[in-house]
């Protein structure tokens, strides 16, 4: 572990909900409730950043997190290789960027006016060729024991994987008001059938999972939690009532039903977030912009529950139709589905997503990544698609002391594999974690009590700007 860490150890212990800043600090868990220690926990948290982090230490207020579900393929939207026979090129030419020198795919003309605002990651590598376990491997900066599964359908989540970053920023990000990690629309599947790994707690356990906002594919709307009070119940009431019951129970809440109610107690308590929901109170000039399709509404819900102080808004593409290749797993006709379904959606969205966030001021301290599972083949088959391809992957990253219009690490001549800074998906979660002000290495007890660090990766200081 590093000298800050062993000077002054944190531990957070996760299934009993106990936190602790040196063992003779220890809190007796009572009718104080879980807040104020894991106050305490965050400014200790941040003091242990030391001299060995840089200025962009915490510089992330906010976060969102697009997940290409598919893994998209970085020949044909973010890494052209014009340069490369046509095999390998493909069909797409590339077009100039608003950085000079930087291109991007002829299917991404708005977000190519909007490269200066980010950095195209174009070197991220690792070996997963499942679905499954690669998006755990890009989720939370550990590689699945089961990498490379030969029967896919054997990977499920487990309570003892690691968790989300999302799941981690909540532990350490536990002030009073807005949930502090959402996800959205759904639950991502494997061919709708096998559940991703590493979208919630894992080892933390479900009181740090997301709280999942559902969307619905025909109409692109979400759902919200039911949560309405009662006439004769007001806030001030429920609050006393919430108070009351830990005193009695002389414990902060541990269990699954009390976690679920506690998210509950936070969506009552903030008008704020109750209202990020009303996504018609946008214009529909706004509305447009992102798109009719759910991921672009889905953006457009990451922002308004973002300034209503959601801490990280994870928002995974789904895709719901009768052709032969949902999300972007696109092995066979990989131009046709580009074109029609994939890129236009994105482009839209990610666009008007960072316009947002610049106008409102909001670029300097929030945090976009958007990436998938893994990359895609150089080689375009014989469906005239391309298979999974772990071996190198565009990333977008954008705000929060990121370089803005910059290119780190490049992929080789045939976008094979990294030809310079590789990334790997520890050190881009370490990155990520850095940024939200959470040591990388912090140490995290699962509900057995055996330690964990938070992430193996270190920063990749390069990045900042």
């Amino acid at each position: 572990m590093s000298q800050h860490l062993s000077t002054k150890r944190l531990e957070l212990r996760a299934g009993d909900d106990s936190l602790a800043v040196n063992r003779r600090s220890w809190l007796q868990v009572g009718s104080l409730g879980l807040a104020g220690i894991t106050l305490n926990t965050l400014a200790a948290s941040k003091a242990l950043a030391g001299s060995t982090k840089s200025s962009s230490f915490g510089r992330a207020k906010r976060c969102v997190l697009l997940f290409l579900t598919g893994g998209a393929p970085q020949h044909d939207t973010f890494d052209p290789k014009p340069l490369a026979p046509g095999n390998i090129r493909g069909e797409l030419s590339p077009i100039a960027t608003s950085v000079p020198g930087v291109h991007v795919s002829e299917l991404f003309p708005l977000f190519a006016r909007r490269v200066h605002h980010v950095t195209l990651l174009r070197s991220v590598t690792h070996d997963d060729t499942v679905h499954t376990s690669a998006g755990y491997t890009m989720l939370t900066g550990r590689r699945h024991p089961q990498a490379n599964a030969r029967t896919a359908a054997d990977i499920r989540p487990r309570t003892t994987d690691h968790p989300h970053v999302g799941s981690i920023l909540s532990l350490v990000r536990t002030e009073a008001g807005a949930p502090t990690f959402v996800s959205l629309p759904e639950v991502i599947k494997d061919a709708a059938v096998n559940e991703f790994p590493g979208l919630n707690g894992g080892f933390l356990g479900g009181r740090y999972a997301p709280l999942l906002v559902e969307g619905s594919h025909q109409s692109a709307k979400f759902s919200p939690p039911p949560l309405k009070l009662a006439e004769e119940m007001s806030l001030a009431r429920i609050n006393a009532r919430r108070e009351l019951f830990e005193q009695l129970s002389g414990r902060s809440i541990q269990n699954s039903y009390d976690a679920f109610r506690d998210r509950a107690y936070s969506l009552l308590a903030s008008s704020a977030v109750q209202q990020s929901f009303e996504i018609e109170r946008e214009t529909e000039a706004t509305r447009t912009r992102y798109g009719a399709h759910l991921f672009g509404q889905g953006c457009l819900m990451a922002r308004r529950l973002l300034e209503a102080g959601v801490a990280l808004v994870s928002v995974y593409w789904q895709y719901e139709g009768p052709d032969d290749s949902p999300v972007w797993d696109t092995h066979g006709n990989n131009f046709p589905h580009l074109r029609n379904r994939l890129a236009p959606p994105t482009d839209a969205a990610l666009s008007a997503l960072l316009d947002d966030f610049a106008d409102r001021g909001l670029l300097d301290d929030t945090l976009v990544v958007a990436m998938g599972e893994f990359g895609r083949s150089p080689k375009i088959n014989a469906q005239a698609g391309r298979d999974h391809w772990p071996g190198v992957a565009t990333v977008i990253l954008a705000g929060a002391g990121i370089q803005s219009g910059a290119v780190y690490g490049a992929s080789d001549k045939i976008g094979g594999l990294p030809q310079s800074n590789p990334v790997t998906p520890a050190d881009l979660t370490a990155t990520i974690l850095h940024l939200l002000g959470v040591p990388p290495d912090l140490e995290l007890r699962d509900q057995t009590g055996r330690p964990h660090i938070a992430c193996t990766g270190s920063p990749v200081l390069g990045l900042f700007g």
